[in-house]
């Protein structure tokens, strides 16, 4: 009984998390990124007003959870309600926007340095501030403090606040009404959009409590990559409850909390809990495979956005003007990236070859995710994969770089096909959690264990000196980009993008669906381990620390700015993601989240297609003005070839 109440104590944050997850999804049809976030932003909130500001408890708590709530309303007014009629995909993407906008609010408020949970207290750490202050009451195995209590007694008076809102107000019911038939609901009056701020607001409020009610048990730490973690706790209980129970969801969050504790206390590793989240997602998943299959089926609509640019008519293309035009401007762009470290620093230099190699993945992503329909948001992870296994494999086990290199490669592609088994029943947002999950449980526990990482360094040999680690980072880059254009171009990826559109069509057709998609996760994966390896070998480091789930969301905005399906927009989108915060170090450090979060948002509200489609435009329009000639052509569907007799 004493690791049960102290797990209910975690379980109740876990509970009000889901609840508010649940209550997006009801009424949106959409998973929330955003959330844990959210909840970060209450607890930065809470800690800059009781430290910084030495506001009272009470006080700093009232304004923290205001401004959340707020928070959340004034984002579904501003972005959701646009989008109110969109894809659930570009609704999805657009969340991740929003969940980097909300960092930026995060990381700008004056704070302290971490804190502490409970467990610091015997050390002296600087623990999270707490209302109550009395002697520590010995129950067992376990010392329960006054976050605990404030936890088991705050947790259960908000739950039935909650569900007597839910069941006896009008907003409750009429929010319930909504989720069950939304249009139904508008024949009856009910202002379905207003019901939407509502869940938003009660939403967010629902993570702020949870997470100040956390804080003070799991400690806090002010970083980038700290809502992520938040989410998965939430995001675990509302998958048990299928998105769409809250008294379900609050049920699987106690016991999710109580298993968090229980593994916590016999293995002392924090981060298994992680996997047993991440086990627990991929089994309530594969359990309803035919639910999930009936929610792809809704969604393949929303691959509409990742149609390729169309090329120039043939008339056009040949025209004697444009080929001079573009003749010198390919001309000068090969001429300009061969001979730019000769006029850039050391530093300069070695970060452009970081941008090459980020661009790797988010070309890897396109494939898997662009092509393939399979929404990953892990795939800086397995980049992870690459980089740490493959430096254990030079630095332990002896083998030259350029065969670690390799390692790398493969492995990554093993890992990625290992995910793509559960992709074969799931599909759309339930794939984007599984995912997620693995970058978070692969940052907090996989690339720490001893076995996995060795010594956590990986150094470059000497004769691959900046200058040439560059030129080796470009020419990955050029080969990676020149063998996915020849796939796209080729049976395999008109038989991704086949499947992706319509997956039973395409399996009248004769196409082998298993293994298109597998092939997806395997060419993705390869590419990305590699660029894992080299960009680990960059910065001589091979560990979680390099490799934070955090950038996988952010390599999901720089394929959808550059433009979702596109190779050179995903090229783009990682130099949109990394450059522009590089050249406005100097007016904020964190421009590069704000330049991403506001480019995607802008992106999905009014130009779905990104900078390729903008891109595209601007070609046809100097063609047509060069050439005297129309540029755009009829649009004709991809289709997969048709399989030999």
């Amino acid at each position: 009984m004493d690791l049960v109440a102290l797990g209910l104590v975690v379980g109740m944050a876990n509970a009000l998390l889901a609840a508010g997850l649940v209550l997006i999804y009801m009424s949106n049809r959409v998973i929330n990124f955003a959330h844990g976030e959210l909840g970060a932003f209450a607890v930065a909130m809470m800690l800059a007003l009781t430290r910084n500001a030495h506001l009272n408890y009470w006080l700093a708590l009232l304004l923290s959870l205001a401004a959340t709530a707020a928070l959340g309303g004034i984002i579904e007014k501003t972005f959701l309600s646009r989008l109110f009629k969109s894809p659930r995909l570009i609704v999805l993407i657009a969340t991740i926007g929003i969940a980097q906008l909300v960092i930026v609010g995060r990381l700008v408020m004056p704070k302290a340095d971490a804190v502490g949970g409970s467990h610091a207290l015997a050390g002296g750490a600087n623990i999270f501030p707490v209302p109550f202050h009395w002697a520590p009451v010995e129950f067992g195995r376990v010392v329960l403090l006054p976050q605990h209590f404030m936890a088991l007694i705050a947790g259960p008076i908000v739950a039935l606040g909650l569900f007597a809102f839910l069941r006896w107000s009008a907003y409750g019911v009429a929010l319930r009404a909504a989720a069950e038939n939304g249009a139904r609901a508008r024949l009856l009056g009910i202002p379905v959009r207003r019901v939407s701020t509502l869940a938003w607001i009660v939403a967010a409020l629902l993570s702020g409590i949870a997470s100040i009610l956390l804080a003070p048990v799991i400690g806090f730490s002010a970083t980038e990559a700290v809502g992520l973690p938040i989410l998965m706790r939430g995001l675990a209980a509302a998958t048990v409850a299928r998105m769409e129970s809250v008294g379900l969801a609050f049920g699987a969050g106690l016991a999710l909390g109580v298993l968090d504790q229980l593994v916590f206390f016999y293995t002392g590793r924090s981060g298994l809990t992680d996997i047993v989240l991440l086990a627990v997602i991929v089994g309530t998943l594969l359990y309803r495979g035919e639910a999930n299959r009936r929610t792809v089926a809704a969604e393949e609509s929303s691959w509409e956005v990742a149609d390729p640019v169309r090329p120039l008519p043939t008339e056009v293309a040949n025209h004697p003007r444009w080929r001079a035009l573009t003749g010198t401007l390919a001309t000068v762009g090969i001429v300009a990236v061969l001979f730019v470290p000769r006029f850039m620093t050391v530093s300069g230099t070695h970060f452009l070859a970081t941008v090459l190699l980020v661009a790797v993945v988010a070309v890897s992503l396109t494939v898997l995710t662009g092509w393939a329909g399979q929404m990953s948001i892990g795939q800086w992870a397995l980049a992870g994969v690459g980089g740490v296994l493959g430096a254990k494999i030079v630095t332990g086990w002896g083998v030259p770089f350029w065969g670690g290199l390799v390692a790398a490669a493969l492995l990554g592609g093993l890992v990625a096909l290992i995910l793509g088994f559960p992709a074969l029943r799931l599909g759309g947002t339930a794939l984007a959690v599984v995912t997620l999950g693995f970058a978070v449980a692969s940052a907090s526990w996989l690339f720490n264990q001893e076995w996995f990482k060795g010594t956590g360094f990986l150094p470059r040999p000497a004769y691959l000196t900046t200058t040439v680690y560059y030129y080796v980072a470009l020419a990955f880059l050029v080969l990676a980009v020149a063998t996915t254009r020849a796939l796209q171009k080729g049976r395999v990826g008109r038989n991704m993008i086949a499947v992706r559109d319509n997956p039973r069509q395409a399996a009248a057709m004769g196409l082998d669906i298993v293994r298109t998609k597998l092939t997806a996760f395997v060419i993705s994966g390869v590419f990305a381990g590699a660029a894992g390896f080299l960009w680990a070998s960059g910065v001589g480091l091979a560990s979680s620390t390099v490799f934070p789930p955090s950038r996988s969301l952010s390599l999901v905005a720089a394929v959808v700015i550059g433009g979702l399906g596109s190779v050179g927009g995903a090229v783009l989108g990682a130099f949109y993601l990394l450059v522009i915060p590089y050249l406005g170090t100097q007016i904020s450090p964190h421009l590069g989240l704000i330049s991403s979060g506001v480019g995607l948002l802008i992106l999905v509200m009014f130009l779905p297609g990104g900078l390729a489609r903008l891109v595209g435009s601007g070609r046809d329009l100097a063609a047509r003005l060069l050439t005297g000639q129309q540029a755009r052509t009829p649009v004709v569907p991809v289709s997969a070839e048709s399989p030999a007799p």
